[in-house]
């Protein structure tokens, strides 16, 4: 991993609940994805000629600065988001004129908003810093109305970082570089439009479940009595395909709560060879398939075993904390929502830190839905649900831990990608190399305390394990959830 030239500010004080903490996390997130490269050399995504943009003519330049300062004053909001670097001078200019308005004391430091330089184009802000700009925004300093970095290749990545640092649609006036090329303004477009079609959605309130009680047999027929009580249990499913050598599979089963339905389970090629009923707390059904290098097909089959009306499906590496599964009934509850999107995280390299940037975080899944006409899997790999009723929606702070580093050696990882490449290919046998999914000898990283400080995880969502399922949920309290109504497709 190189370093990139230039760092961005940490430390600051922003205007958040936690101004420290979102502070901390965007400076380090953006210093992760500018000082990585694969190889070391070389940028990871090229924008074109990031160095030999024209620069805009001064008077062009000033007059744009002027229009985003006026805007951002006669909204009254507190930020101001600049989208996109281009060659570094408006950002600059932008940032001298807000000090300015405070030096001259033409407004005083809580009415000037805060600038954020936001970006796609990780590359373009590394040339700017390279080239000697944007000194302003790399200065650590305590003051309020620091200039702020954030660029990563993800869209979400930017939406949820800036929603974690107080940033919404509501807080801030959004101005974008008049000095881009076309490929950058529009993609910088199509996340405004992201940005600002996101609506909040308010969870109904916590919903206590009674637990029917647990059979003493359990077999692949076996239906839960519902309890009588004027909160029923949830109709929720839970689906999985599953390769019997899968490592930790007792944990795996172990993490889902006793409300939960049932569990449908397609094993690849052949039944395991212990009987997974005793280790699953809930009635499991199960049937045997091969994979045959089609992963929709799979996860229909999985579908089909279900007689719920809404299915989460998880992987055998990855995991919910007690409090994650304690929101699913909420989630459910929500009105005209058809299916719910949740970040993923991947620890690594130890459970103590995820992979970040370059669309590693938040690896957005839509995970969880309401099964009806129509809702299937399409595509041999890398399988998408289709056909969704209902509003989608993500869940921005309760997260799927992705085990896969940590439960997984580098040989069983390898051959996962290789059975990837075969089903992409539509091969009968995973190439032995050379394929689209391959093993990097490095990630990017941040410590997982981070993501915590700054709202985006609650503290109390730890890396699950098997002694989970011990542990009874949380509670709901006065937790406020980082939920958003995804605006309809175009």
């Amino acid at each position: 991993m190189s370093g990139a030239p230039g760092t961005p500010p940490a430390g600051a004080h922003g205007d958040t609940h936690r101004p420290d903490a979102a502070d901390s996390l965007l400076a380090a997130y953006t210093a992760m994805v500018m000082g990585f490269r694969l190889g070391g050399t070389g940028p990871e995504k090229p924008v074109g000629n990031v160095s030999d943009l024209p620069a805009p003519d001064a008077d062009v330049l000033r007059q744009a600065a002027d229009k985003a300062v006026r805007l951002a004053l006669r909204s009254g909001r507190p930020h101001l988001v600049l989208l996109g670097t281009g060659d570094g001078t408006l950002p600059e200019a932008l940032a001298a004129l807000l000090a300015a308005l405070t030096a001259a004391g033409q407004a005083t430091p809580g009415t000037v908003p805060r600038l954020t330089l936001c970006d796609l184009a990780p590359d373009r802000l590394r040339a700017a810093l390279a080239s000697g700009r944007l000194k302003a925004f790399a200065c650590p300093t305590s003051m309020p109305n620091t200039p702020r970095l954030l660029a990563d290749t993800s869209p979400w990545a930017l939406l949820l970082l800036l929603r974690a640092t107080g940033i919404t649609p509501e807080t801030a006036t959004l101005f974008p570089n008049p000095f881009l090329p076309d490929a950058e303004a529009g993609a910088l477009h199509r996340w405004r439009r992201l940005f600002a079609g996101c609506v909040p959605v308010q969870l109904p309130p916590h919903l206590s479940v009674d637990l029917p009680p647990a059979p003493t047999t359990r077999h692949e027929s076996t239906v839960p009595s519902i309890p009588a009580s004027s909160t029923p249990a949830p109709d929720l499913g839970v689906g999985a395909i599953l390769h019997p050598d899968e490592p930790d599979l007792p944990a795996f089963f172990a993490q889902v709560p006793g409300w939960v339905r049932e569990m449908a389970v397609i094993w690849d090629g052949a039944p395991p060879a212990f009987d997974p009923v005793p280790l699953c707390p809930v009635p499991l059904r199960q049937a045997v398939r091969p994979l045959g290098g089609d992963f929709s097909a799979q996860r229909n089959a999985m579908l089909e075993l279900l007689t719920t009306a809404w299915c989460l499906y998880l992987d055998a590496d990855e995991r919910l904390a007690p409090s994650a599964w304690a929101l699913l009934p909420r989630l459910m509850a929500v009105p005209g929502t058809g299916a719910w999107l949740l970040p993923r995280a991947t620890a690594y390299p130890d459970a103590d830190h995820l992979r970040v940037g370059y669309g590693l975080w938040p690896d957005v899944q839509l995970r969880l839905f309401r099964r009806m006409p129509g809702v299937c899997f399409r595509g041999a790999v890398h399988e998408q649900v289709v056909g969704v009723h209902g509003h989608t929606c993500l869940l921005a702070d309760a997260w799927i831990d992705h085990l896969s580093w940590t439960a997984k050696d580098r040989d069983a990882l390898a051959e996962r990608l290789r059975v990837f490449d075969a089903a992409g290919t539509g091969h009968a046998a995973p190439p032995p190399s050379g394929g689209l999914h391959r093993l990097s000898t490095e990630y990017p990283a941040l410590p997982r305390r981070l993501f915590v400080a700054a709202g985006l995880v609650p503290a109390d969502s730890e890396p699950a394990n098997a002694n989970d399922a011990e542990r009874p949920a949380p509670k709901a309290g006065t937790r406020r959830h980082l939920a958003l109504r995804l605006p309809l497709s175009p």
